[in-house]
C-alpha cells in the first residue's frame, strides 16, 4: 500500500516545476533565437519578439518589452502543457524526446495562431510589420521549419527540466 501512495505523489502535476522549467527553456531557446539572429549574414525578416511585441506597441522598445512579456507567459503555458502531458501519460522516461513531440505539437498550434495575425496585430493592419501568414509562410519555407525546430527545442528543454524539477 505504500508503494502505491508514493507512485501516486510522483505522478502528480506539480506548478512550480512546469513554471520554472518553461521560464527557463523558453530563455535558453530565446538566447538561440538571437544568437542565430545576430550571425546571419543577411537580415532576417522574422524577428517574433517584435512581430508578437507589435500588436500593442509600434514603438521599438516598447514592442520588444510586449513581445518578451508574451515571450516569457507563453513559456509558462507551454511548460505547464509539456508537464501535464508528461504526468497525464505517465511518461517516466525519455521527456526529452516526449518534450520534443510535444513541442512541435506546440508549433502547429503556433502557427496554425499565426493565421489570425491580421485580425489581432494592429501594427500588421497598418502595414508596419509583415503578415507573417499561418506557420510564418509568408516570410518563407525555412521560417516555417525554424518555428518547428524552436518549438522542438523549446519542448526537449522543458521535458527535460520538469521531469529534474519534479
Amino acid at each position: 500500500m505504500g508503494e502505491t501512495a508514493s507512485m501516486a505523489a510522483e505522478l502528480t502535476f506539480q506548478f512550480d516545476a512546469a513554471v520554472l522549467s518553461g521560464l527557463i527553456a523558453g530563455l535558453a531557446t530565446l538566447m538561440l533565437l538571437v544568437l542565430m539572429l545576430a550571425t546571419m549574414p543577411v537580415r532576417f525578416p522574422l524577428n517574433p519578439l517584435y512581430i508578437v511585441g507589435s500588436a500593442f506597441s509600434i514603438d521599438t522598445t516598447p514592442a520588444y518589452l510586449w513581445g518578451l512579456a508574451a515571450l516569457l507567459i507563453g513559456s509558462i503555458a507551454y511548460g505547464c502543457f509539456i508537464g501535464a502531458v508528461q504526468v497525464g501519460f505517465e511518461i517516466e522516461s525519455f521527456r526529452y524526446q516526449w518534450g520534443a513531440v510535444t513541442g512541435l505539437v506546440l508549433s502547429i498550434v503556433t502557427g496554425t495562431t499565426l493565421a489570425y495575425s491580421r485580425n489581432l496585430n494592429r501594427a500588421v493592419r497598418a502595414g508596419y510589420v509583415n503578415d507573417p501568414g499561418p506557420f510564418l509562410l509568408r516570410y518563407g519555407v525555412n521560417s516555417a521549419v525554424q518555428i518547428a525546430l524552436a518549438h522542438a527545442i523549446f519542448g526537449a528543454l522543458a521535458g527535460q527540466l520538469y521531469s529534474s524539477f519534479s
